[in-house]
């Protein structure tokens, strides 16, 4: 019986464990899981992932980013997410200017409202997330993005683009599970 409760307990422990901080604020408790995936890896060989097969993804590359781009296009803009997971080379900073810089560029360049941002780990590095909110053409839109330092000179944007007003929670989860699944190559 004692090594049942021992047993317990560590499953718990580990379940508990397996959602970032991030995620956490989300209350994404149950992980997502797509049966039928394929992998990507960027143009520039510094991460892979697995997203699901039937989505419609592309690649794009320049001399500082590698990114792909993804969503699932056989469900209205309403009902999906569109998927933004890209390497960039430069330096990263996360300190309090960064987070007033990023609130700034959702004001005034995308016109949205900042709803909540917060700093901490994701995927094992030091990270930030903000998430904003607003409308364009009368469709209300939510704007997850996540920065993560990689190392000195290279960071990854993970970024989301929710439509509408249902589901919204659904889909910012969604979105962390196929976050989740990068695999950074270098």
């Amino acid at each position: 019986m004692k090594h049942l409760i021992v047993t317990f307990c560590a499953a718990l422990i580990l379940v508990s464990c397996q959602n970032s901080k991030f995620e956490k604020e989300f209350e994404c408790d149950t992980p997502i899981s797509y049966t039928q995936t394929k992998n990507f890896k960027d143009v520039l060989n510094h991460f892979e992932i697995e997203v699901p097969s039937n989505w419609k993804s592309e690649l794009y590359y320049d001399e500082y980013q590698s990114a792909l781009y993804t969503a699932d296009t056989t469900k209205t803009l309403r009902e999906t997410y569109i998927l933004d997971i890209a390497w960039h080379q430069g330096e990263l900073v996360l300190n309090k200017d960064f987070e007033v810089r990023v609130a700034e560029n959702a004001t005034r360049n995308l016109k949205l409202i900042p709803v909540k941002s917060g700093f901490g780990e994701y995927l094992g590095h030091p990270a930030y997330y903000h998430i904003a909110t607003g409308k364009s053409d009368d469709l209300s839109w939510h704007y997850l993005e996540v920065y993560v330092q990689h190392k000195v000179d290279e960071y990854y944007t993970f970024t989301s683009k929710i439509y509408g007003n249902e589901f919204v929670s659904e889909r910012i989860c969604a979105s962390f599970s196929v976050f989740n699944e990068i695999t950074f190559l270098d």
